[in-house]
């Protein structure tokens, strides 16, 4: 098996487990709390790799270079990933949300055309359809706890897309690993800093069992989940990489029931469906009539 594949692999199994784990402890450990240790732990990870590239590609970061990433640390991991743990939270199925967090790559069309100018191809429109589609189905319209973990899903989608166009667009010179490193370490010190002044207790609700969880999410998921998306992405490309999050969603289910003993329902597999098309639809280069 080559190298490329174990990468890819690697990435989509660690990133399915994120939802259902982050389930098991939700209830227990603050929500805030609980993102600003995976990612403290994550972006501790990263940046000795980060360090490494810079000194490899010997870059001079400027004031400017520091200020975007601190900006998109706190747009990353004070609102989005907040935002996502939180839908985890409030959901009655993981499954759910990983399938509308996948569906970010719509949002990223619509960014990318306000803010890098991209054209809208008919392709692309499909694909806005069919993700919105999916979403749709994914949420229940009454008054329980679904729709709300939907609506909360879908805007972490939302500021993540945001978050990879601005990216795109500030970082051309610090992008990949470098930036990633930054941005999570810098952006879990500034949601500690929030946590402080709110007086939310950081390590309340940590015991013997549900720590095991709260580590997992910082080493594995976040970690080893990021090294190795990266790694991926320099033995192959960013293309091939993105078949992570296809990956994801249809494994996503399959874990919940394991992790969580939750049977997927139908609708699951409908929207998975709409969904997986749709980001599909979105990330493919095809010369298509734009609109």
């Amino acid at each position: 098996m080559k190298k490329e594949l174990i990468y890819i692999l690697l990435t989509a199994l660690v990133f399915t487990t994120l939802e259902p784990v982050g389930k098991l402890i939700a209830s227990e450990i603050n929500p805030l709390a609980i993102t600003f240790i995976r990612f403290f732990i994550g972006g501790a990870m990263l940046l000795p790799f980060s360090l490494l590239k810079i000194r490899k590609n010997n870059l001079k970061l400027e004031k400017w270079d520091y200020i975007s990433m601190i900006l998109l640390g706190v747009l990353c991991i004070c609102i989005s990933m907040v935002l996502l743990q939180y839908a985890v939270l409030k959901a009655d199925s993981p499954a759910l949300i990983a399938i509308v967090f996948s569906s970010n790559s719509v949002f990223t069309i619509l960014f990318a055309s306000l803010i890098l100018k991209d054209k809208i191809t008919s392709l692309k429109l499909l694909a806005i359809v069919l993700c919105s589609a999916g979403v749709v189905v994914c949420a229940d319209f009454s008054l329980g706890s679904n729709l709300l973990s939907v609506v909360l899903a879908v805007l972490s989608a939302l500021t993540f897309s945001l978050y990879t166009v601005l990216s795109k667009k500030y970082m051309k010179k610090v992008s990949g690993i470098i930036q990633t490193g930054f941005s999570f370490f810098i952006g879990s010190i500034v949601l500690l800093i929030a946590l402080i002044v709110m007086r939310v207790e950081v390590i309340g609700g940590i015991n013997a069992y549900n720590i095991w969880g709260l580590v997992y999410l910082g080493i594995g998921v976040t970690g080893v989940g990021y090294w190795s998306y990266f790694r991926a992405m320099e033995k192959t490309s960013a293309m091939a990489a993105s078949l992570v999050f296809f990956i994801k969603p249809i494994l996503t289910p399959v874990a919940t029931f394991f992790i969580n003993g939750i049977v997927p329902g139908g609708k699951v597999f409908i929207a998975l469906i709409l969904v997986l098309c749709g980001s599909y639809l979105a990330t493919i280069n095809r010369d298509t009539k734009a609109i």
